[in-house]
């Protein structure tokens, strides 16, 4: 039986690789693309545009409150609890809470993670439209739409992550 793992065996807290504020702590080609993981701080009032993606992604709420719609679904996800976000369904999370959050986020398969690296090299040139997201996406398997975000704007006092 061939090795799946090419990486490390342990990930230390501390570790991995800062992608603006997102940390890549496995990669996809560490797994033969099977897994990918991040963990990112997600501030108070901030809404992640809805999208779908090619991939599963698990949500995983280490501090704070989360919420997330998925499909016509909306939940609010509290420290230990986990949100599946399945691939092509749409989808999209914010923090409604006071306090900031701190999650992961597990891919299946990995590769996503890669989106990260081009989002923050980005965002640092200045505020990202919808158009731009979406360029920026494609590569990646990913396509933004803004269906939702007025009405999430309106009900939790939301602003848009890129704005």
């Amino acid at each position: 039986m061939p090795d799946r793992i090419k990486g490390k065996t342990l990930i230390a807290r501390d570790e991995g690789d800062d992608a603006s504020g997102v940390v890549i702590k496995l990669y996809g080609e560490e797994t033969n693309g099977a897994v990918s993981i991040i963990e990112q701080p997600f501030e108070p009032g901030f809404l992640l545009p809805p999208h779908v993606h090619q991939n599963d992604v698990w949500l995983y709420v280490l501090e704070g409150e989360m919420h997330a719609r998925v499909g016509d679904e909306v939940v609010k996800a509290t420290p230990g609890c986990w949100v599946l976000k399945p691939r092509r369904i749409p989808h999209t999370m914010w923090n409604a809470g006071p306090e900031p959050a701190r999650i992961i986020e597990v891919y299946t398969p990995g590769g996503f993670e890669l989106f990260f690296k081009d989002f923050g090299d980005r965002l640092s040139q200045g505020s990202i439209g919808l158009d731009e997201l979406n360029r920026l996406g494609e590569p990646h398997g990913i396509r933004f739409f803004d269906d939702w975000i007025p009405d999430l704007k309106a009900a939790y006092n939301l602003r848009v992550i890129g704005e």
